[in-house]
């Protein structure tokens, strides 16, 4: 009888495993360049896989109906900067194929497949001369069409982000180059050595679930020369015994099997596991099932491990779980494996993508190598779990425990050193949690037995490439995530002029700018000493004057001129100033919004009167003219009869150059006009008069059409005229007398035809009038006709706009102004959903000056904000409450944030009669009466 196969034997088994052939019929040709882009280079004793890399990828390529690939060595690429993302995937396509087809769609043309080392250089960084960068000369890449190229590139392309699966683990030994390649990189990466140690290390995994909360099996673990010390939590079911020999262990580890196996949790099971922990252990390698009363056969099967085991491994003696016989008994023969796949998401959120099932016998191990890939769902109802709600129970179960993982994983990342993480970008972006079925104090659970590093996709490739509609599900928040990380690499260092300071609601910005590791010059009209010390170059020039905006663009250039060189972009946070920066980009040939574009935005009838003379056909959107309605200037009081003969009354009169509602009247007829027109005049002159508003424009005058509907914001990301992202919110209705805003709700409520009509009237009106190049806020009003506009404001939207949707929506309008001024292109999420509901209250002077004056009121508020309850902006703190009620602006803004609409309204109503927002001169539970949620079924008809 020939004695049973050592481990070592099985590891080396699956080493010529790591590329499978594929069949005998080949459609495509192998007539391509592979080797070495320069042919000085050395061709690495590893590159003798390569033709069956690229051999593998045409298969899948045919198989998964996209084209083959075209060889364009000759023509090497030139088209590429170093502001670009690239995203380096150093690979055999088996491990990635779903991420370079996510790749494709997310971010196209900019996710490469390296097949060799020889492939790229690793230099000195310019950014940090301790580390290095990487360059890509050739790669394969892959277009939105799924059409895929073999390119070179002339000059290299900059690593933003690496992946790196040539290592002794991922290839199961077969190749370990990557390894050398991945040290000291001054990049973004998922999954570095040191990350992929904890990761893979079962023991500590094992220890992180005990801490979230989720089920797993009763564990005693062995590991082998161990430094690290696992946290093992108080009465939890695991005990970790460190061995530092090979020799003389086999009675303590029979004594501690033995102990294991009389506890009492233990012996409500009939089998234990014995399984191996490390890097290079996984596909069920070394894996073998007992009896539980075979103390022998389970004591021998931990010391065959031991004799393979290297340094930082272990072995883990756990109870076996499986489907309970007694309650699905069609299923008595078998069981199964979950894999859930769980990535991180913008700001850090981990998201369970997919939840994947292989079935097999009972008593062998189950992996993705002997299993056909099927849904979790599918999976219960095969073995008994008829009821949808339990489904859904255990559905919510798994997916809760997989993101909790991944964030305790996140959290403990946040708190080692570069050293630790493997790299200055080193962090983990995707894992795969691995559950069975059992039963626990009689409820059917998901056990979590073990987690996967960043090699944990396979399954997910071989079921979307069976049910193309899911295609790109499994990866598609890591490699957003990945092109998001890129971008913020390629933004650190950069160096942004910015023009005007504001007031007090826009300091977040320049604490922001220094965290993201943006340089901002700021050139402010009068000195401010706390600003001045947040930014890294302060300049005083008087602007204040905007009527000489081009003579100060040539001065604010000429102070900047000894720095011109490292000056990467310009925009402004600040109203008034967006002409200004506007010209600054059009003498510098900045990224920006255009200097027409500013100045027919700034002036609101050139916006309407421009938009209205739009009538030409367009044949994928409505005529531009549709968004505008009858409006006239006033420069003078004689002007007032012609806009009334050409404006219906009642209308609204307001400042040509105006913001914040600020001298915006509803009148009725020409002599109200007459009056209003004379009041807003003499009170509201010039800038001292109220700084901020647009009066150093001067204090013209417009007449408009008034509007019967409700009001929404609209803030728009635009680069090079194509639309990023929109994002809709609501306000409630304004102050009787005045236009001041109420109350907000964000998501909005519109049915999404809706909410697509007010981004595309949005998106229309801004690039109509020149602004293709931006972060713009967009007033409408949507009619029962469609949308309406009020007014462009080219510039990031204000107040607490930026905060909620950050909060939100996970992305940071500062950051894509930024980036779109360095002419960094923007790489959002496919799908942009609402991971909450925001709903707040604006307080104004005349309402709540006694209540903000309470010192036991504000520091209820700030702790509410603290705890994240509620979100409270303040307009500016540095103002007096006692504002003119005719003139004032709201002085803060008090939101709640919610799980949905409903219970972010009723918490709002209540912390607002608590605190005393909501009063006899502020009716809130009327402010936000309009907001309900959308439950009209959405149909195209």
């Amino acid at each position: 009888m020939s004695a049973a196969p050592s481990v070592a034997d099985l590891y080396d088994q699956k080493t010529g495993m790591y590329t499978t052939a594929v069949g005998s019929y080949r459609a495509w040709s192998i007539d391509v360049d592979l080797g070495p882009p320069c042919p000085s280079t050395p061709v690495p004793l590893e590159d003798v896989h390569v033709l069956n890399y690229y051999d593998a990828l045409q298969y899948s390529l045919y198989e998964n109906n996209f084209p083959e690939t075209v060889d364009r060595t000759d023509t090497p690429r030139r088209e590429f900067k170093s502001d670009d993302v690239t995203i380096a995937l150093l690979s055999s396509p088996v491990e990635c194929f779903a991420i370079l087809l996510a790749g494709g769609q997310i971010c196209p043309r900019d996710m490469l497949l390296v097949m060799s080392s020889s492939w790229v250089t690793k230099v000195r960084s310019t950014k940090n001369p301790e580390l290095f960068s990487l360059y890509v000369h050739k790669a394969i890449t892959m277009d939105v069409a799924g059409q895929s190229f073999l390119d070179t590139f002339n000059p290299p392309r900059r690593v933003t982000y690496f992946l790196n699966y040539f290592t002794r683990a991922c290839t199961d030994g077969q190749r370990s180059d990557g390894e050398t390649l991945e040290s000291g990189l001054d990049c973004p990466m998922s999954s570095s050595l040191n990350l992929v140690k904890n990761v893979d290390d079962k023991v500590w995994t094992r220890t992180l679930l005990a801490n979230v909360d989720a089920d797993y099996p009763e564990t005693l673990a062995f590991t082998y020369k161990c430094r690290m010390n696992y946290d093992v939590a108080s009465g939890s079911d695991i005990t970790v015994i460190k061995l530092d020999t090979k020799t003389g262990t086999s009675n303590q580890i029979h004594e501690q099997v033995q102990r294991f196996l009389n506890t009492a949790n233990v012996l409500l099971r009939h089998k234990v596991v014995v399984k191996p922990s490390g890097v290079i252990w996984h596909g069920s390698l070394g894996v073998t099932y007992h009896a539980r009363s075979d103390v022998i056969g389970i004591v021998e099967a931990v010391v065959h491990l031991l004799k393979d085991m290297e340094p930082e491994n272990g072995i883990l003696v756990e109870t076996f779980y499986a489907p309970p016989i007694q309650n699905y008994k069609h299923f008595a023969e078998l069981s199964f494996r979950l894999r859930s796949t769980v990535c991180r998401g913008f700001g850090d959120r981990p998201i369970t993508t997919t939840l994947i099932c292989g079935v097999g016998p009972r008593d062998k191990p189950i992996n993705g190598d002997n299993t056909i890939p099927q849904t979790f769902d599918t999976t219960l109802r095969s073995c008994g779990v008829t009821n949808a709600e339990e489904r859904k129970r255990l559905r919510d179960r798994t997916s809760k425990i997989s993101e909790d993982l991944l964030g305790e994983m996140i959290k403990i990342e946040k708190e080692m050193t570069s050293l630790e993480r493997g790299g200055v970008g080193g962090q983990t972006d995707i894992v795969g949690l691995d559950f069975v079925l059992g039963e626990k104090g009689g409820i059917l659970t998901p056990i979590a037995i073990e987690v996967n590093s960043h090699d944990c996709t396979i399954n997910c490739q071989l079921f979307e490439s069976m049910n193309h509609e899911t295609q790109g599900c499994s990866v598609g928040p890591l490699v957003e995530n990945m092109a998001h990380r890129s971008q913020r690499h390629i933004m650190q260092g950069k160096t942004i002029l910015v023009i005007g300071a504001g007031g007090f609601s826009k300091r977040f910005i320049w604490k922001a700018a220094r965290d993201y590791g943006i340089k901002v010059f700021l050139v402010n009209d009068v000195p401010d000493s706390f600003v001045s010390r947040d930014v890294d170059k302060f300049i005083q020039y008087d602007f204040s004057d905007h009527m000489q905006d081009d003579r100060h663009a040539r001065n604010i250039i000429q102070l900047v001129s000894s720095d011109i060189d490292v000056v990467d972009g310009c925009c402004t946070f600040w109203e008034d100033c967006g002409p200004l920066a506007a010209n600054i980009c059009d003498k510098m040939h900045y990224s920006g919004a255009s200097l027409q574009g500013a100045l027919i935005a700034k002036k609101k009838s050139s916006t309407q009167q421009l938009l209205r003379q739009r009538t030409a056909d367009i044949p994928h959107f409505p005529r531009t003219y549709l968004y505008t309605g009858r409006s006239a200037a006033i420069r003078t009081s004689e002007e007032i009869d012609t806009a009334a003969t050409h404006v219906r009354f009642p209308a609204v009169l307001k400042l040509e150059y105006g913001s914040s509602a600020i001298g915006v009247k509803l009148v009725n007829d020409e002599e109200e006009c007459r009056i209003e027109y004379e009041k807003i005049r003499s009170c509201l002159r010039q800038e001292s008069d109220h700084p901020g508003i647009g009066l150093g424009y001067g204090n013209d005058m417009m007449l408009m059409e008034y509007y019967e509907g409700t009001e929404h914001d609209i803030d728009i990301i635009i680069y090079k005229r194509r639309l990023i992202a929109a994002f809709i919110s609501d306000n409630g209705p304004t102050r009787q007398g005045n236009f001041t805003e109420t109350a907000a709700s964000m998501p909005t409520c519109l049915p999404p035809d809706k909410s697509g009509q007010l981004t595309t009237a949005a998106y229309q009106c801004c690039t109509e009038v020149g602004l293709t190049n931006g972060v713009f806020n967009v007033e409408m009003i949507m009619t029962p006709t469609g949308p309406k506009l009020l007014e462009i404001n080219a510039r990031m939207g204000g107040f607490y706009l930026r905060d909620w949707i950050k909060a939100c929506y996970d992305v940071d309008l500062l950051l894509c102004s930024f980036m779109i001024a360095a002419g960094v292109k923007p790489i959002l999420p496919r799908t942009i959903t609402p991971r909450c509901h925001i709903m707040g209250v604006m307080c104004v002077p005349s309402a709540h000056r006694e209540t903000l004056s309470r010192v036991d009121i504000t520091n209820k508020i700030y702790s509410l904000h603290e705890s994240h309850k509620v979100r409270y902006n303040e307009l500016d703190a540095e103002e007096s409450l006692d504002a003119d009620e005719d003139v004032e602006e709201p002085f803060s803004n008090f939101a709640v944030v919610a799980d949905d609409l409903e219970t972010a309204k009723s918490e709002l109503i209540r912390l607002c009669s608590e605190l005393e927002i909501n009063n006899s001169s502020y009716d809130v539970p009327a402010y936000v009466s309009q907001f309900h949620p959308n439950t009209d079924e959405y149909m195209l008809c």
